[in-house]
């Protein structure tokens, strides 16, 4: 869908339109579906009720209908992404309508790059976003600041993930308003800092804020766990879009806890009272000191576990996978032990991928062995995700 020149312009710029993307047909789809699912996940101004002044989301899994599925699946955004992204194959890291309804309030410059947000977390993710109607000087103009993704920031650290320098906010003068139109897509670079303006129209100001990620870059701290409703709505060819679908909660994490000698990579299991072994972890819980709809996140929870099991601090965990655990789904982390701690012993037992195989039948679950090769796939490309409560600190720390 685009062309290696638009391609260049996106790297360049931090964004993209590409005008008329959507047809009338298909906007005029989209907006029955949201006509029957009113924005009530979230109120972003802290008061008053839809459709009173303020700005709504509609998100969570109302994906599941099928107007609404057909807007994360459009040939449009999907092929724009993958092309902007560089990547064979993208995931749907978030789905979000947004509804600044008339009178609704202006939001301030920011970016989106955030490490303890599921919807925020990937080395490489994008915005595709789909107005449903002129986003024009009554309605609100959405302004971006070209340039101000600012890559050199990104780059390898001393651990397997990489690192991100802190943002540089760019001068309010820099922002250009790309004239929105209803249809047009508008790709944005995860860094690119942007604002947008209140609504003064007599009008709701819609629009879709997609969220992909490229397919070998995952959210540090996991994705966003949509149900099989949404699964079920995608068309067959589509349903790859979801990296994580079901109706099972997500109630316990483990962290594949690691460290390296002579050359060999090692991770700690624990021995049970039943006499199986496991990773160290245990039961999620749900963080609260920001507020947020996108959940997703129990690096708290994790990190809780290693403090009570192995008696250590990570700064950072990096999100591995989801794994079944009978009658819940587990989420699974990671992190890499360096050569700087204090030289004490640990509680368990150290193995190679070798010494965890050979322990097949005694594992507590059975995808113990996946899970550790996974976090050693160098193909994967993969950030730090932090606690809620270490990114109110400073999410950029470590």
């Amino acid at each position: 869908m685009l062309s290696p020149d638009q391609v260049r312009d996106y790297e360049r710029d931090g964004f993209l339109v590409v005008p008329g993307a959507l047809s009338d047909a298909d906007v005029c789809r989209f907006e029955e579906g949201f006509a029957r699912n009113p924005p009530l996940d979230q109120t972003l101004n802290m008061g008053g009720v839809w459709p009173e002044p303020g700005r709504y989301t509609l998100a969570h899994n109302a994906l599941k209908d099928p107007d609404l599925a057909a807007i994360a699946q459009h040939r449009a955004p999907v092929e724009a992404a993958k092309r902007a992204l560089r990547a064979d194959d993208v995931r749907l890291s978030a789905y979000v309508i947004y509804d600044r309804t008339p009178g609704g309030p202006s939001i301030r410059s920011h970016h989106d790059y955030k490490r303890w947000r599921p919807v925020g977390s990937s080395m490489n993710w994008l915005f595709t976003i789909m107005p449903f109607c002129d986003f024009d000087a009554k309605a609100g103009p959405l302004y971006v600041s070209p340039g101000s993704h600012r890559l050199d920031r990104i780059g390898p650290g001393s651990d397997r993930p990489l690192e991100c320098a802190p943002a540089v906010r760019p001068s309010e003068d820099s922002y250009v308003d790309p004239e929105l139109k209803r249809g047009d897509l508008l790709l944005m670079n995860m860094h690119t800092w942007h604002r947008a303006d209140g609504n003064q129209s007599d009008h709701h100001r819609v629009g879709a804020f997609n969220k992909y990620a490229a397919a070998d870059a995952p959210p540090a701290t996991g994705y966003y766990p949509f149900d099989e409703d949404v699964y079920h709505a995608l068309a067959p060819e589509s349903r790859s879009l979801l990296a994580t679908h079901s109706d099972k909660p997500i109630a316990s994490t483990r962290v594949v806890l690691t460290r390296r000698r002579r050359d060999i990579d090692q991770v700690l299991v624990f021995q049970s009272d039943k006499g199986d072994w496991s990773l160290p972890g245990g039961d999620t819980w749900r963080e609260r000191a920001i507020p947020d709809w996108d959940h997703g996140n129990y690096i708290a929870s994790a990190q809780a576990a290693l403090r009570e099991l192995v008696r250590v601090e990570t700064p950072w965990l990096s999100y591995v996978g989801d794994f079944d655990e009978g009658d819940h789904l587990c989420r699974v982390y990671a992190y890499t032990l360096n050569d700087n701690g204090f030289p004490v012993p640990y509680d368990g037992e150290w193995v190679d991928g070798a010494g965890l195989e050979a322990r097949t039948d005694d594992l507590a679950n059975g995808w113990e062995p996946e899970a550790f090769t996974r976090w050693l796939d160098p193909t994967i490309t993969r950030g730090k995700g932090v606690t809620q409560s270490q990114a109110r600190v400073d999410q950029y720390a470590y």
